[in-house]
């Protein structure tokens, strides 16, 4: 059985995720509003997306490195959460080890939110 402390643990890794992704799609709808008030200016959707310049372009490329990233981590997280969460009920003492290894998935979406960064300094 669970303890709170481990639904704790689960749900606040869990709120990092989410927070993540909103922001990713917050960007990309931007992005995408841009290209839309463009559009209805001179019609088309394509001249739309044509008017787009390098830094709307960086907007999105960081945006889709948070949110796919984010995703990936979440993907680990719930699959490697639920096995550490399981092995913790069998065996108390493995808590330390599961945590690192739910830190290590969690560590995919760091990485993309470096990338983020590094492609926002560079706009």
């Amino acid at each position: 059985m669970e303890t709170e402390r481990q639904r704790r643990i689960v749900r606040w890794i869990q709120r990092g995720n989410r927070g993540a992704i909103a922001a990713a799609a917050f960007a990309a709808a931007i992005v995408l509003a841009r290209v839309a008030a463009a559009a209805a200016q001179t019609g088309s959707v394509a001249s739309g997306v044509e008017t787009l310049d390098g830094r709307a372009m960086g907007f999105l490329a960081a945006a889709l490195a948070v949110g796919i990233a984010c995703i990936g981590a979440g993907y680990a997280v719930a699959h490697v959460g639920a096995a550490s969460v399981g092995a913790m009920s069998e065996r108390p003492e493995l808590s330390g080890r599961a945590l690192i290894f739910v830190g290590l998935a969690e560590g995919i979406a760091i990485y993309g939110l470096i990338i983020s960064v590094m492609i926002l300094g560079r706009i």
